[in-house]
């Protein structure tokens, strides 16, 4: 259950135009857009800032990136929509199961390297 009021197409009038969008695109309202639906500005600003990221990867990557990042911040919400979307744009279970694979791993050494500080010697050469 959410812990915010829901607005599904009751928020101001911008956040109801782009919902109205968004229930064409998807059938529905998702959840994530109605959490952001009381205010349209915010609803719009965070709808260009996932369209505009990663715009030069092709969208199989984009989601497998996605999945990665929603598995180590522990959103549940955001791996299912991502691996649906992910599953969609012909990503393979493989795949997916390899993005996460990557991502505990880049969480294991990332953690381990803080919390023993060490200064990176593995650099580009100028």
């Amino acid at each position: 259950m959410a812990s915010v009021k829901l607005y599904k197409k009751t928020g101001d009038k911008k956040a109801v135009s782009i919902q109205t969008g968004i229930e064409k695109e998807f059938g529905f309202v998702p959840e994530v857009f109605q959490a952001m639906g009381s205010n349209g500005e915010f609803l719009d600003s965070m709808l260009k800032l996932a369209g505009a990221a990663g715009k030069n990867l092709d969208p199989k990557t984009k989601e497998l990136i996605s999945i990665a990042v929603s598995a180590v911040n522990g959103c549940h919400y955001c791996i299912e929509a991502h691996r649906t979307m992910a599953l969609k744009a012909g990503v393979k279970d493989e795949e997916i199961t390899g993005a996460l694979e990557v991502a505990a791993m880049m969480s294991a050494f990332n953690n381990f390297n803080k919390g023993i500080g060490l200064k990176c010697d593995i650099v580009t050469k100028k």
